[in-house]
C-alpha cells in the first residue's frame, strides 16, 4: 500500500462530496422555482392542526365524562352506566396526540429542502475541515496535523455531525484510527488490526493499513538479509 493510493482515495471522496453538493444545489434551485417551501410549510401546518383537534376532542370528552360522574346521582331514575371506561378512552384520545407532538419535535423531521440544505452544508464542512487538511497531512507526512484532525473529530460537534450526515463514517472511530496512525509502533499492531475490522471510512482504512504493510515489508527485508 502506497501513499499515492491513499491520496487517490481522498481525492475520490472529495469529488464524490463535490458532486453531492452540485446535485443538492440543483434540487434546491428546482424546489425554489416551483415554490416548494410554501407548499411544505402548508402541509406541515395541516398535519399539526389535526393533532391539536384530537387533543381538544379528548379534553372535551374528559370534561363531559367528569360532569356526568358528578351529576349522575341526582338524575331521576338513577344512572347506572359505568363511566370509568369512557374516561380512560377520553384520556387516551387526549394523551396520544400530545405524545406524538413531543416525539415529532424530538426527531426534528424537516422538509426535503431542509435535508438538502443540511447535506450541502455538511459536504462543504467535510471537504474543507477534514479531507483537504487530511490530504495535506498525508502528502507531507505531517503527523502533528494528523493528530490535530483526530482531536477535531472528537471536539468539534459541527464536523462530527457533518461526517455522520454525509455517511463518511463514525467520527470517534475515525479519530481513533488517526491517533493510531500518528503514534504507531509494533506494540500497537493488534489494536490497528482490530480498528481496521470496524473502520468504514476507506481513505482512513488505506492510511492505517499502510502502517501494517510497512511493518511487513520491513520484516521481509530484515529476514532476507540474514
Amino acid at each position: 500500500m502506497k501513499k499515492e493510493d491513499v491520496l487517490a482515495e481522498i481525492d475520490g471522496r472529495i469529488k464524490r462530496l463535490s458532486a453531492q453538493i452540485e446535485i443538492a444545489e440543483e434540487r434546491l434551485r428546482y424546489l425554489e422555482e416551483i415554490g416548494a417551501p410554501a407548499k411544505y410549510r402548508l402541509l406541515r401546518g395541516r398535519k399539526d392542526y389535526g393533532v391539536y383537534y384530537l387533543i381538544l376532542l379528548g379534553l372535551w370528552l374528559i370534561a363531559g365524562v367528569v360532569v356526568l360522574m358528578h351529576i349522575k346521582g341526582s338524575l331521576p331514575g338513577g344512572f347506572n352506566i359505568p363511566l370509568l371506561p369512557y374516561l380512560i378512552a377520553a384520556a387516551v384520545i387526549a394523551v396520544a396526540p400530545v405524545t406524538y407532538l413531543l416525539l415529532s419535535k424530538r426527531e426534528h423531521l424537516g422538509t426535503p429542502m431542509d435535508e438538502l440544505e443540511e447535506l450541502e452544508r455538511a459536504a462543504h464542512i467535510v471537504i474543507s475541515e477534514f479531507y483537504t487538511p487530511l490530504r495535506e497531512a498525508v502528502d507531507s507526512g505531517d503527523l502533528g496535523l494528523i493528530t490535530v484532525l483526530a482531536e477535531k473529530l472528537l471536539n468539534d460537534p459541527l464536523l462530527a455531525r457533518a461526517v455522520e450526515t454525509t455517511h463518511e463514517g463514525n467520527p470517534r472511530l475515525m479519530a481513533y484510527a488517526l491517533y493510531l496512525y500518528a503514534t504507531y509502533n509494533e506494540g500497537l499492531r493488534g489494536e490497528v488490526e482490530d480498528a481496521l475490522t470496524s473502520l468504514t471510512n476507506k481513505p482512513l482504512r488505506l492510511l492505517l493499513g499502510t502502517r501494517l504493510s510497512l511493518g511487513e515489508s520491513e520484516g521481509d527485508t530484515s529476514g532476507g538479509g540474514e
